[in-house]
Order: structure tokens, then C-alpha cells, then sequence
């Protein structure tokens, strides 16, 4: 029994954790890479600012096209400002562009794009074990950030933490827990491996030191 119990623990336990963050991390990457977003107003402006909803202009220099407009040459010149209101439509990713450029992080839409990865990819290739510590280890630091980003602040979230009769604090509280728990999965499997249960176990299994040691 006692030995059973080991080999659940080093083996069953992480396949679970694998699981959990394949849901928690894969869709939110299919979202960002394949769906495609509105950005109105002072984020579409943005955007534009960036270089990542392309214009073109007439030789008086007022904007004609964006990449919700049809590049017609019956298409009068559109005001920039009137574009912005409209909205420019791209990549939903570019919704992770913003929260990074708000945080004046150099090329936010690189730094999209590198989540993006680690969600979709990086999530997909964690479910079956290969090269789990490098894709565990981006999603604990993505996680951690997640958590910064999602709570109200930590203050809030300490405190709901503790406060578990407030019906104010259920949301802060829980996402507070969910994120800490993707944390605490992550980082487990980075430290750890990802057992027997997986290619990395299979592939390691002789090497010694391996993903794949239990």
C-alpha cells in the first residue's frame, strides 16, 4: 500500500496537475491566437500607435484604409480620430499587448505573443509531458503575473482571504485561490517532473536526473 501510494504520488498526481493547467492555459491561448478582437477608442488608437493596425493615406496625408476597411478607391479619406472610434480589428492577443504596454514594458506585442506561445504550446505539449520543466516553469511566471493582474489588489486579496463571510470578498477571493493553486501546480511540476506518465518519462528514463525520474 505504501508503495502504491509513492507511485501515485510521483506519478498520478502530476498527470492531474498536467490536466488542470491544459484547461486553464490552453483555451485562453486559442483565444489570443486565433479569435479576433474589436479595439475601439484610446485602445485602438494605441494599437495604431504601435504599428499594429497598419493605415494607408492619400498624398494629403488623411488617412483612407484600415484593416476593417476595404481597400477601395471610391473610399473618401477617413479621419484618424473617426478610424479610432470606429475600431480596428486584430488579433485578440493584442488585448495582452495593452496590459503590458500599460506597464511600459519595451515591445508589448512580443511579450504577447511569448504568452501566447506558452498558453497554446506550451499547454498542449505539457499535457503530454515533453520538455514539461520548460513550459512549467514560463506558466508559474505567467501565473504569478496573473494573479497581479486579476486581483483588485494583493492587499484585497489577503484580506479576502480571511474574511470569508463578506460576499464583497467571494470573487477577489477566489480568483486569489485559483491563480495561487496554478502557481503552486506549475511550480510543482517544474521542481518535480512530470512523472513516469509522460514523454518526458519515457525518454528520460535511463538518463538519470531526467524529467522522467519519479
Amino acid at each position: 500500500m505504501k508503495k502504491f501510494s509513492q507511485q501515485a504520488a510521483a506519478n498520478f498526481v502530476p498527470l492531474l496537475a498536467r490536466i488542470i493547467l491544459f484547461l486553464a492555459f490552453v483555451p485562453a491561448g486559442w483565444h489570443h491566437a486565433m479569435d479576433m478582437g474589436d479595439f475601439q477608442g484610446d485602445a485602438g488608437a494605441r494599437l495604431r500607435e504601435l504599428g499594429i493596425v497598419s493605415v494607408e493615406k492619400s498624398d494629403s496625408g488623411c488617412t483612407l484604409v484600415v484593416s476593417r476597411v476595404a481597400s477601395r478607391q471610391d473610399v473618401p479619406p477617413i479621419p484618424t480620430t473617426a478610424l479610432d472610434a470606429m475600431g480596428y480589428q486584430s488579433r485578440s492577443l493584442h488585448e495582452l499587448t495593452l496590459v503590458f504596454d500599460r506597464f511600459h514594458l519595451p515591445r508589448p506585442q512580443i511579450w504577447a505573443w511569448t504568452v501566447t506561445v506558452f498558453e497554446l504550446i506550451g499547454g498542449a505539449l505539457l499535457l503530454i509531458g515533453l520538455f514539461s520543466r520548460v513550459w512549467a516553469g514560463g506558466l508559474a511566471v505567467w501565473s504569478l503575473a496573473l494573479l497581479l493582474l486579476s486581483t483588485p489588489s494583493l492587499a484585497d486579496s489577503w484580506f479576502a482571504l480571511w474574511t470569508t463571510t463578506d460576499p464583497n470578498a467571494v470573487l477577489p477571493r477566489s480568483l486569489a485561490l485559483s491563480q495561487l493553486s496554478l502557481i503552486v501546480l506549475a511550480s510543482g511540476l517544474l521542481l518535480t517532473g512530470p512523472g513516469k506518465l509522460s514523454l518526458d518519462g519515457l525518454i528520460f528514463r535511463g538518463s538519470g536526473g531526467g524529467d522522467g525520474d519519479a
